[in-house]
């Protein structure tokens, strides 16, 4: 017997395997459904070798759930950043380990690669190396946080599901927003660079305030324009993993949702910013603590803004 979590979050059965296969044929369940077996870990239905022949090409689209909100809900929703932030802590309380053990993870791996890149001469290899990996790891990382909001107990392991399942989506997700958020400065930054030339080549005075007003006037009528697009597109790479869904379409959805209430998501990432602040000014240990804290609000708001849940 099996039980799973639908796309509204709530858990359906126990059911058969037969059952389980009928669902399977009808699209209304697919390989990244969470499924629990008989000996009670949570799994994605694709980890159960009873259904991998019918799995067999993996479905990956985003298909329906068997009842409840549907996966692609599109409707209005409601954003509460002190419920979001509220959630995280509860969750992060109930979990303290698990949500401590995966940042530190991910942190520590991140910092491992930064040492790495220094290191002269190969550093450039590793350094190209963390450039590659961030969309994969950093997907993986939210959708672990993704599930604990869900009430799931993910293994540490599980940070990288990303590598597994949608590596190319989610290196693509994290590298094209961000060179389309870079596009409206990329003229600022052009004309800066141009009044700096003189000063590389005669390695004269430091320039003067004429000459980089330009470029800086360019930067700042961009900005605007960059933090839109990167608020817009805030929810690409969780959308990846927990609906299937490639990274352009991932993009789409993300700004649709997001762009009905814009103002409310950049205030929950403002939040989130200034929590990791406080943490950098508390002796930096307190990153330990802001950063998963901070993510498992992100995924909070990510449950209102894509599936319209309230903060529980």
């Amino acid at each position: 017997m099996y039980r799973i979590i639908g796309g509204d979050g709530n858990e359906y059965g126990p059911v058969t395997a037969e059952q389980m296969r009928q669902w399977i044929t009808e699209n209304r369940v697919n390989g990244e459904t969470r499924v629990q077996g008989a000996d009670g870990v949570w799994k994605t239905l694709r980890e159960f070798p009873e259904f991998s022949e019918i799995l067999s090409p993996p479905l990956v689209a985003h298909l329906p759930p068997v009842q409840g909100l549907p996966v692609d809900f599109d409707g209005d929703y409601q954003l509460d950043i002190g419920g979001c932030l509220g959630s995280g802590w509860r969750v992060m309380r109930s979990q303290f380990g698990l949500a401590l053990g995966v940042g530190l993870v991910f942190m520590g791996i991140q910092v491992a690669l930064a040492l790495l890149g220094a290191i002269p001469f190969i550093g450039t290899i590793f350094s190209l190396g963390a450039w590659v990996i961030t969309g994969p790891l950093m997907g993986g990382l939210v959708f672990f946080y993704l599930r604990m909001v869900r009430g799931e107990s993910p293994e540490l392991g599980n940070l990288f599901d990303g590598f597994r399942r949608s590596f190319g989506q989610l290196f693509l997700g994290q590298l094209v927003p961000g060179l389309l958020a870079f596009i409206p400065v990329l003229p600022g930054m052009v004309v800066l660079l141009i009044g700096l030339i003189p000063v590389f080549v005669s390695k004269g005075d430091a320039p003067t305030l004429a000459a980089l007003t330009p470029g800086l006037l360019l930067i700042l009528l961009g900005f605007p324009v960059t933090l839109y697009l990167q608020t817009s597109w805030m929810f690409t790479l969780p959308l990846i993993l927990d609906q299937g869904l490639d990274f352009w379409t991932a993009m789409g959805r993300s700004r649709r949702q997001v762009g009905l209430h814009w103002w409310l998501c950049f205030g929950l990432t403002v939040v989130v910013g200034l929590v990791n602040l406080v943490g950098v000014l508390c002796c930096v240990v307190g990153v330990l603590v802001s950063f998963p804290l901070g993510i498992l609000a992100l995924m909070q708001g990510y449950e209102a803004v894509i599936h319209g849940r309230e903060a529980r």
